[in-house]
């Protein structure tokens, strides 16, 4: 401020100076160097001569640092020896100074004094302000345990001047609070973080942030959380009861634990001693041996660390050694997979070989049936036409024309011709719409005894014409199945029978005709009834 009154009292009183100070209020780093500036610039003719630092205590009192002198050099008073350089080693226009390696005593106000001609003297002053940048500290709580409460896990102690700022970075929940302290050219900052310790928070950070302006970048410290803890024991190894038989090679147990600090392992069998032949690798209680009876018992895994201990146990039965008998049951199945296979095949071959033998048998039965019924036929139209061929013998001696006369399947004057001849047998029903050689013959006396309206009897030759005609044109029989071949055997034989029967019956029924003139006529009898040829009674 008085170099700025000073260089307006020059303005307006025409002295053509000017003078360049320095800045009011210079920061310096503890421990850096720092320039303090003194410029001046004269009018034409103007030389500085001398240019003086001084340094003004809390009493307001001057200490003389260093004196620039165009003619005999530098000089720089105790305690600054070494630590204060002319800037310039030139001319003392430019009277600043570098203050080398800056610490707290070195603040306060600093005055320059020039010694000009023909002009005469000035000054100016600055103020030095040194920053003291924080050396944080990060202290760790107490040891986290997992089950504890409310645990102070670090506190960040950062002191400097101005008072520093601390805050932390971390993924672990928890909460801080901060303190601060003042001390005569310092200030110091305490930041404390609080969680609940949990296995969670193992090896988790917690970075402590310290921000000041004497600090080009932000100060990081960071811890690594630890945790005490122990997991629950458990077994494992033992879950397949079935797999611990007699006899089973490389069967072992796994302890399961986690804990921290790593924790140790231990085994034991309950009320009994481990059994020869184990061997203990770390958390695996190996069997080198066969496993056999006597392994069985209850087996304790024991885990403990610094922080607990805990159990597990496991409870092991050995069972008999049923290998042999899996390959027994192996082998059994298999066997009987491929008697299976081999009885399906033959099945197979054996229904293959009977729908062949039964196809062949039907065709030959088939061809058997065919050829016994056509000699069958062949046999009943020879015998129908020898039977009527013998009966147009005897009854005909004439040839004379023949009357055909067709019906439709049978006669309706059957019943009646048989009550005037008094001659069951000679008339018979038809089967199956033809006529058979012997109700035929009866037919053909009936037609002989018959005369129509006018009187006029049937000759006997158109009788035995007609005979022949329905002979002629019997239906095929029924083709017989091979099962009914005997009963077609016994049908034949009755048949015979009935032609014998008929023959006789013809022969008795004979004796109530005469013979006139070639023709056949009844004798008289008392009841006077025939029946003509189409069947009526007169």
């Amino acid at each position: 401020m008085f170099w700025n009154v000073f260089l307006l009292l020059l303005t307006i009183s025409g002295v053509p100076a000017r003078v360049l100070g320095s800045q009011n209020s210079i920061t310096a780093v503890l421990g850096k160097d720092v320039v303090l500036p003194c410029f001046y610039q004269a009018a034409e003719g103007g030389t500085v001569l001398q240019v003086t630092w001084l340094k003004r205590g809390e009493d307001g009192q001057g200490v003389e640092l260093a004196v620039l002198n165009l003619e005999h050099g530098s000089h720089v008073q105790n305690p600054y020896t070494g630590r204060v350089l002319w800037q310039s080693q030139g001319s003392l226009e430019d009277g600043s100074i570098l203050l080398k390696n800056a610490v707290q005593a070195d603040e306060g106000t600093y005055e320059c004094h020039l010694i000009t001609f023909p002009l005469g003297n000035f000054e100016s002053s600055l103020t030095l302000k040194v920053l003291v940048p924080p050396l944080p500290t990060l202290n760790l709580g107490p040891p986290l345990e997992e089950g504890q409460g409310r645990t102070l896990a670090a506190s960040c102690t950062a002191e400097g001047n101005p008072v520093p700022t601390v805050t932390w970075e971390t993924e672990v929940r928890g909460t801080a609070s901060s303190r601060e302290s003042s001390h005569p050219r310092s200030a110091s900052v305490t930041s404390e973080y609080y969680v609940v310790p949990g296995r969670s928070m193992h090896g988790k950070l917690l970075t402590c942030i310290v921000s000041h302006p004497g600090l080009q970048h932000k100060k990081r410290i960071t811890h690594t959380l630890n945790v005490a803890y122990l997991s629950d024991a458990s077994v494992l190894g033992h879950e397949a009861e079935g797999d611990w038989v007699a006899g089973k090679e490389g069967a072992y147990l796994k302890c399961l634990g986690d804990g921290n600090p790593p924790p140790t392992y231990n085994w034991t069998r309950l009320n009994d001693p481990l059994p020869g032949g184990v061997k203990i690798k770390g958390d695996v209680l190996l069997f080198q041996r066969p496993l056999s009876s006597e392994d069985g018992g209850v087996y304790v895994c024991q885990v403990a660390n610094g922080f607990a201990t805990k159990e597990a146990e496991a409870t092991i039965s050995i069972k008999g050694n049923r290998a042999k008998e899996v390959d027994v049951v192996s082998i059994s199945m298999i066997g009987a997979g491929l008697i299976s296979v081999v009885l399906l095949g033959l099945l197979v071959l054996v229904v293959i070989l009977m729908a062949c033998y039964h196809k062949r048998k039907t065709k030959r039965i088939t061809e058997k049936y065919e050829e016994e019924l056509t000699l069958t036929r062949e046999n009943s139209i020879r015998r129908l036409h020898s039977s009527h061929s013998t009966d147009t013998r005897n009854q005909t001696e004439e040839n004379l024309p023949l009357r055909l006369e067709s019906r439709q399947g049978s006669y309706r004057g059957d019943s009646l011709c048989r009550d005037s001849l008094r001659a069951d047998s000679l008339c018979r029903d038809s089967r199956q719409g033809s006529f058979r050689a012997d109700s035929l013959r009866e037919t053909s006396l009936c037609s002989v005894m018959g005369e129509d309206a006018d009187g006029r009897s049937y000759s006997t030759l158109s009788t035995v014409r007609e005979i022949e005609t329905q002979t002629e044109l019997p239906l095929p029989p029924p083709l017989p199945t091979p099962v009914e071949e005997n009963q077609t055997e016994r049908e034949e034989e009755e048949e015979e029978e009935e032609q014998q029967d008929g023959e006789n019956n013809i022969k008795q029924a004979m004796t109530h005709f005469v013979q006139e003139n070639g023709t056949l006529r009844a004798k008289p009898t008392t009841n006077g009834i025939y029946i003509n040829g189409r069947g009526h009674l007169v």
